[in-house]
């Protein structure tokens, strides 16, 4: 700030300093400090970009300055059903294993509030095998050609619990905890949400409670959407096949946001208060991926600025992708406390570049050191724990979360189809 100031008041020095062109070799007629003016202008404007820049940017190794290393290796847990190639790591709540990006098959989840499935996917990434398609006919690879977007999830739920029709239902990410940011840093983070904001409208955005400043419950940093910012939406009735995550007709199927926001909006409040137990609702997003490189681990597409690490705003890994309701406020409460939440799917999200410490990512994962990871089938689920029993670690896992936390890391809930609500609640 100070060059810049220095380079624009060179430009107003009074004319008395004019040096003759010729005795500086200089073009006929050019001034010495408007010469001086714009070269100090100019590299300010370089200097001041790259302090953005470097003041969020990771170190080259991935991490981002301050951070100590993760202490996560794939020869840790030797037996991870994981890709070799770089992916998105998905444990969710409660925790049932590791899941990944691209998968074969779409992953099952399941709460005291909704049970479905879900698909994050997002063109191959270096070193990937040649992608082949799905049952449903999708080609991670050819579903992306000329297309903006660098991911897309889907996820299809059926509520056990129906949402109230007087409560905001959101979607987006939320931290596990308050990151103090530098000066420069809330400025690059403003110019963030307000891209994302011109982009999808109605975010969201708290950068958290300080503890230290805040007395009684604090607000986690997040990042929100209403639930009309969803790109698509399928409602399928009782009795009915759902579409297929995989197919690939899914495109075409039910409401799209895309050039009709108005009309959509409507349609996304009319589903909203009319939701029903033995419906099916599927939705899709990307609207926003083009900003979050979620497998370098980094923010993009921000006005005159280069790709930042997400570290940076955000913390350590996980984040945290959640859709939840909002209850009413009490006495004008606009913060979205967790008091006022209510989860219908939570799930910790990390590079497999950029991985949790240790003990953060076996507490997500449900696992301890040797135990495999993934999919996984009934069978084996019942024999490991069988030969194992409850290890010291679920046991104390247990103690902080609760036996129901653990639930459905069990065989009884690893089966390979979802029974109706009736049958399993």
């Amino acid at each position: 700030i100070f060059l810049s100031k220095l380079g624009i008041a060179t430009l107003l020095v009074s004319p008395q300093l004019h040096i003759r062109a010729m005795m500086l070799d200089f073009p006929e007629g050019m001034p010495l400090q408007w010469t001086v003016g714009v070269a100090l202008v100019a590299i300010c404007w370089a200097v001041m970009r790259n302090a953005f820049v470097a003041l969020a940017k990771p170190r080259s190794d991935g991490k981002s300055p301050g951070e100590k290393p993760a202490d996560v290796a794939e020869a840790t847990f030797r037996d991870l059903a994981v890709p070799d190639e770089p992916h998105l790591e998905i444990a969710l709540d409660p925790p049932c294993g590791l899941h990944h990006s691209n998968p074969r098959t779409p992953y099952r989840f399941d709460n005291e509030l909704a049970w479905g499935e879900y698909l994050f996917f997002h063109p191959p990434t270096e070193g990937s095998k040649p992608s082949r398609p799905l049952a449903g006919g999708l080609n991670y690879d050819d579903y992306f050609q000329g297309k903006t977007r660098i991911w897309e999830l889907r996820v299809q739920f059926h509520f056990k619990r129906i949402p109230d029709p007087d409560m905001d239902l959101f979607f987006g990410t939320e931290s596990e905890e308050y990151v103090p940011l530098a000066a420069a840093a809330k400025q690059v983070l403003a110019l963030a949400v307000g891209t994302v904001k011109a982009a999808v409208g109605g975010l969201y955005h708290s950068p958290g409670d300080d503890p230290k400043q805040v007395n009684g419950e604090v607000e986690k940093p997040c990042f929100s959407l209403p639930i009309w910012a969803f790109d698509q939406f399928i409602e399928t009735p009782e009795g009915e096949t759902p579409p297929d995550l995989t197919d690939a007709q899914f495109p075409s199927l039910g409401s799209r946001r895309y050039g009709r926001v108005g009309q959509y909006v409507q349609e996304i409040d009319q589903l909203r208060r009319s939701i029903k137990s033995g419906s099916t609702y599927t939705f899709a997003f990307w609207g926003s991926s083009r900003f979050g490189d979620v497998i370098n681990w980094r923010l993009l597409g921000v006005p005159m600025v280069g790709p930042i690490g997400l570290d940076r705003f955000v913390g350590k890994p996980p984040l945290w992708c959640v859709l939840y309701s909002l209850n009413p406020a009490e006495n004008g409460e606009k913060r979205h406390l967790q008091s006022r939440k209510r989860y219908f799917f939570r799930a910790a999200i990390w590079s497999s570049l950029h991985r949790p410490q240790r003990r953060v990512f076996e507490t997500l994962a449900g696992l301890q050191e040797g135990q495999r990871l993934g999919r996984g089938t009934a069978a084996d689920a019942e024999g490991s724990m069988k030969a194992r029993g409850r290890t010291p670690f679920l046991r104390r896992l247990e103690g902080l979360m609760g036996r129901a936390a653990l639930s459905c890391c069990d065989a009884r809930t690893l089966r390979a189809t979802a029974p109706p609500p009736s049958a399993r609640w």
